[in-house]
């Protein structure tokens, strides 16, 4: 390559990996941009390379970005990557951080699970409330969990499930055997094992197959009593169906951490369903300083090997959607 190799770092703190960047590739020009209105102007410097966040609410300024020419290469800060799509691979290659956030948020899932199951959220209220009252306490060993989507993430939730004495059943476009997984199934059969479940992991990407996949069908397929949490993003899960079976019991609670609109509005009806437990979009960054350590290590890899024409590690599909 005769011209200055050019990448484009946008977060909202791009500096850090910056430097980073240019111990490794002092020779190369890097801009950096810290907000979504300014990309635009960021990128006219035609980058080769990109780092992308999705660090701000509301739509991903994707056109100003996938649209120059020399781009061949962009790397996601986190795992999901519809916000790129769609892209020519055969022009560019968009990888992510898949593996950084794997046991963060499986323990995430995990834990919400137990806090519902135990009344760790009814105890919490209590407690500003300064009221005293017992409630039931039940053991979340022994259950049957089913985890919507068993890429890296859902296979580490299963494999914390099975050493807390859970049985796991998977739902997987490709089924295949899964260790710590008793069954896996494919989608068109995803209310089979509902039924079977006390819990529910969701963790798949959202792609048009998976769009609206937990619709009001699912949870009637779901075990009365079954404690629910969505970490998948936004659209995956019918909200309104979700907010129906809370409403009439069938689902006993519910946590979730993607909306089909985020940030969620502070007029959203969702923040007061009872026994729906909200975090804001954060289940895979729970490991802070140290995901983005990490996160930008993966990156600063891919680009080594992309500078020196070598195979990128974890590349995604803009059709399948992870």
């Amino acid at each position: 390559m005769n011209e200055p190799f050019r990448i484009l770092i946008h977060t909202e703190l791009p500096e850090p990996i910056a430097a980073k960047v240019a111990e490794r590739h002092p020779g190369a020009e890097i801009t950096v941009c810290d907000s979504f209105a300014g990309l635009p102007k960021a990128a006219e410097c035609d980058p080769h390379a990109a780092f992308s966040d999705q660090f701000e609410g509301g739509a991903y300024p994707r056109d100003a970005l996938m649209n120059q020419p020399s781009l061949g290469f962009v790397h996601v800060s986190g795992a999901g990557i519809n916000h790129l799509a769609p892209w020519d691979t055969a022009k560019v290659q968009v990888c992510n951080a898949g593996g950084v956030q794997d046991e963060g948020m499986a323990q995430f899932a995990i834990a919400r699970l137990i806090a519902m199951n135990c009344n760790f959220f009814r105890y919490h209220d209590q407690q500003k409330d300064h009221t005293w009252k017992a409630h039931d306490v039940p053991h979340s060993t022994g259950g049957t969990l089913t985890v919507v989507g068993l890429g890296r993430i859902g296979q580490a939730c299963a494999r914390v499930a099975h050493a807390l004495g859970m049985k796991v059943h998977g739902v997987r476009a490709r089924p295949e055997p899964c260790e710590n997984v008793a069954c896996v199934v494919p989608p068109d059969r995803m209310h089979e094992v509902l039924a079977l479940s006390d819990y529910v992991i969701v963790v798949t990407p959202l792609t048009d197959a998976t769009r609206g996949m937990l619709d009001a069908s699912a949870f009637a397929a779901m075990k009365p009593g079954v404690m629910f949490h969505d970490m998948s993003r936004g659209g995956v899960v019918d909200e309104d169906a979700l907010v129906s079976a809370l409403a009439s019991g069938h689902v006993r609670a519910a946590s979730r951490d993607v909306f089909a609109e985020e940030p969620l509005p502070a007029e959203s009806p969702l923040w007061d369903v009872e026994n729906l437990h909200i975090t804001p979009h954060n289940a895979g960054m729970i490991t802070g300083e140290d995901y983005d350590r990490l996160s930008t290590l993966v990156f600063l890899d891919n680009l080594d090997r992309f500078v020196r024409g070598e195979p990128l590690i974890n590349v995604t599909d803009p059709v399948r959607g992870y």
